[in-house]
């Protein structure tokens, strides 16, 4: 990159940076803003999938030594040749790395500057969402990633639950540290399309409509949501919810059948992005209840439509709602306590009050506003292969 040039060179990731199904197409909306802004300019192309056999070996081989199984993506064997091809052209060039973990021999090249940005440490990883890997994987891997980030000129983060992982277990000086909150993962010209036509007075005449998105429904506690609705039903809560991203099937048989829930399955951000966002824009109440979460994409994207949020107390996720426009509700809340929330909703006065600020705050949550932010980060960086 050239002295006078600010900014990033490559955007990397576990996969290919630039393809919208990579991590929930994070990275490739990240790039996506970063380019419009001229702070990123491609995305790398990593193929974890490559390495399918070397991770069989591999995986045999330490469960032979008592080792413990699996953790292969955290080893220095699938860094070093996850990163072999690429490694060439990086040389004297600029990386914002998505993952917690360079190889070695990036770390030691001191001519590419190296920056990351995460949602969460491995620490975090191994403890608070208790990944299934074997110890010495988990020890070595934390050293290296204690490594890299001394190596880096910057560490971002996507909460402070993550910063301070980084500066108090990792004892990175809190000047190289920093929080952005991510954005949405919404198509840029489709969400300025809603933004331009969106209607600030939904109808009142209908039930308040909820909204819930997410793949995973244990570890997003939508089991949590659908009992704690049935509660509030019963209370007189005149409500529904909508369910991208599950099938009714997929649950235990007893929260099939609850009534008042719209079950849509899963929907393609790619083939069927306008559908989705649709879908989504029609609710008053976005809704994520889970038991562990570093930053959840959901309620960046509830926000980004005025959706008031009612969103989980963990991990990092209050960074994510907004004050005064959302209701936390901590892991261990009983159904009681999740149906006594819900209750909030019902209070015509007080739930104008946070649609009103969630409203206000729409723009705040996209990509494009948390790029502004990461742009005044790495345009204050050094040139890559220049001084510390």
């Amino acid at each position: 990159m050239p002295p006078d040039q600010k900014g990033i060179d490559v955007l990397a990731c576990l996969g290919d940076a630039e393809h919208p199904d990579t991590w929930s197409s994070t990275p490739h909306h990240l790039l996506q803003a970063g380019r419009a802004r001229g702070i990123l300019r491609e995305g790398l192309k990593l193929d974890p999938g490559a390495l399918r056999r070397r991770r069989i070996g591999w995986n045999l081989l330490r469960a032979l030594s008592g080792s413990g199984y699996g953790g292969y993506q955290f080893s220095v064997d699938f860094q070093e040749h996850l990163w072999a091809a690429q490694r060439p052209m990086l040389r004297g060039r600029s990386v914002l790395n998505q993952f917690q973990l360079f190889p070695p021999s990036i770390v030691g090249d001191e001519s590419i500057l190296k920056a990351f940005y995460i949602d969460g440490t491995l620490k975090q990883l191994f403890e608070y969402n208790r990944h299934p890997s074997g110890w010495r994987v988990k020890r070595e891997a934390i050293e290296r990633e204690r490594a890299g980030y001394h190596a880096a000129q910057a560490i971002v983060t996507m909460s402070r639950f993550a910063a301070d992982s980084v500066i108090g277990d990792y004892g990175i000086h809190p000047r190289k540290v920093h929080v952005v909150v991510p954005g949405a993962n919404f198509d840029a010209e489709a969400y300025e399309r809603w933004y331009a036509a969106a209607d600030p007075t939904p109808p009142t005449d209908r039930p308040l409509r909820l909204l819930f998105v997410g793949k995973y429904w244990k570890r997003k506690g939508l089991d949590r949501l659908l009992r704690g609705l049935v509660l509030a039903r019963a209370r007189g809560l005149d409500a529904t919810l909508r369910v991208i991203g599950c099938d009714s099937t997929d649950l235990p048989r007893t929260l099939r059948g609850v009534k008042g829930v719209d079950w849509c399955g899963y929907i393609s951000r790619n083939s069927e992005a306008e559908r989705l966002f649709n879908l989504m824009a029609q609710c008053d109440v976005g809704c994520l209840l889970s038991r562990q979460e570093f930053s959840a994409i959901a309620l960046r994207e509830y926000l980004a439509l005025g959706l008031v949020v009612a969103g989980p107390d963990t991990g990092g996720c209050r960074d994510l709602m907004v004050e005064g426009g959302s209701i936390s509700i901590p892991p261990a809340a009983s159904d009681e306590d999740v149906a006594d929330a819900l209750m909030r909703l019902r209070d015509p006065t007080a739930f104008e009050r946070m649609r009103q600020v969630a409203w206000e705050h729409r723009r705040s949550a996209t990509w494009e506003t948390s790029v502004a932010q990461l742009e005044r980060i790495l345009s204050a960086l050094p040139p890559a292969g220049g001084p510390a």
